[in-house]
Parts: structure tokens; sequence; C-alpha cells
């Protein structure tokens, strides 16, 4: 598998997911753009966690915690897909 650059799209655009992998890279780009992490915030948890004595394994950084985090993990997994499938704008084939 390659891997395919923001830019070029172009190994889907003869196949039947040329549409969905469009709708997908606008919600990502809106999403990363309109609600995404700051650089000052990822630098404070990079800090956190290089500065703490006993450092987590691992962290999540993640812009509207409740939304993006808890939520998500307190839906059902395929009311969760319905639900991204909708904001993606992406229909069964």
């Amino acid at each position: 598998m390659t891997t395919t650059s923001l830019q070029d799209l172009s190994e889907f655009k003869q196949t039947e997911y040329w549409e969905a992998v469009q709708n997908f890279q606008k919600f990502i780009v809106t999403e990363a753009r309109t609600n995404g992490l700051s650089s000052e915030r990822l630098g404070e948890a990079v800090h956190v966690a290089l500065s703490t004595a006993k450092p987590k394994a691992r962290y999540a950084v993640i812009p509207q915690r409740f939304k993006n985090w808890t939520l998500p993990r307190l839906l059902p997994a395929r009311m969760l897909d319905v639900e991204l499938a909708k904001q993606m704008k992406l229909t069964k084939l």
C-alpha cells in the first residue's frame, strides 16, 4: 500500500470511492482547521510528559475532549459509525 499525500488522491479517481475520499478529506481538513489544537497546547502536553517524574505511558491530547473522546467511548460502535458517516456524507454502495 502506498502513502497518499493530501494533494494526491488521483489513485481513487477512477473508483467508486472517489466521492467518499473527497468528502473525508474535506471533513478532516475542516475539523483540523476549526477544532485542532494549537502548537502551544501540544507543546504543553509534551513538556508535561517529559518533565513528570513518573510519566504516563500514553497521553491523549484531544480538542473538545467530551465530544471527541468521552462520548465516542460511551456510544455503541455502530451508532458512532453511522454518525461519522453522516458527517462525512458517506453513503452505502
